[in-house]
């Protein structure tokens, strides 16, 4: 096998290229070229890989079966302690809920309405991630803002926690931190005198929804 220093990472593309013994020349190398699938190769940039050179389906040169020469960085397998927290602030979440449920302060319906945007939203950040590694079509970040902000945040979390997706791009994790907020900042509004009356509309809706 062959060695080389990964020189750059395309995460939106899931894609990069190899530095060849630190020369001009590059070679491409796709996300599923990796020997260990959890590997972040945004991480890993300028560190060293034993490859096998081969073609691709156009018969252009690329990189396979890659391995990284030495110890995994810590951070490349590890969730970060902000993910950990993040996953313990979105079960409380759902334990608050619970509570709010329990008190009669909200219906049972809006509980397994965020449940269910969750579950969804998690398994869009699972499909997104599976398309980048796969070099397929993407899902669109603003469907995954938007099934945040309408109360798949919770699962959003847990998806950037256990995938380890969606955590590194700063306009995309700022955008996910305002629909967090807009979303508590809407649930406070109903717990609110002032928003009885749309707590009530929304109750009847969900539960004409849900079965």
């Amino acid at each position: 096998m062959a060695k080389a220093k990964l020189a750059s990472w395309n995460r939106a593309k899931g894609f990069g290229f190899l530095s060849l013994n630190g020369e001009s020349k590059q070679l491409f190398v796709h996300i599923s070229s990796f020997a260990d699938k959890k590997l972040d190769p945004e991480k890993l940039v300028g560190h060293w890989f034993n490859y096998t050179l081969a073609k691709d389906k156009q018969g252009r040169p690329c990189a396979k079966q890659l391995r990284l020469i030495g110890s995994k960085p810590a951070f490349s397998t590890k969730p970060n302690g902000l993910a950990k927290r993040a996953g313990m602030a979105a079960l409380a979440f759902f334990v608050l809920l619970l509570s709010l449920v329990l008190l009669q302060k909200l219906p049972l319906a809006l509980l397994v309405f965020y449940v269910v945007m969750s579950v969804v939203t998690f398994a869009l950040y699972a499909l997104d991630k599976s398309a980048a590694q796969a070099g397929r079509w993407r899902v669109q970040e603003l469907k995954l803002h938007v099934f945040a902000l309408i109360g798949g945040w919770p699962g959003a979390m847990f998806a950037q926690q256990t995938l380890r997706h969606k955590t590194q791009k700063q306009s995309f994790r700022w955008g996910y931190y305002c629909t967090v907020l807009l979303n508590i900042a809407a649930l406070a509004y109903l717990l609110s005198p002032n928003g009885e009356p749309t707590l009530l509309d929304i109750n009847q809706a969900l539960s004409s929804l849900l079965p």
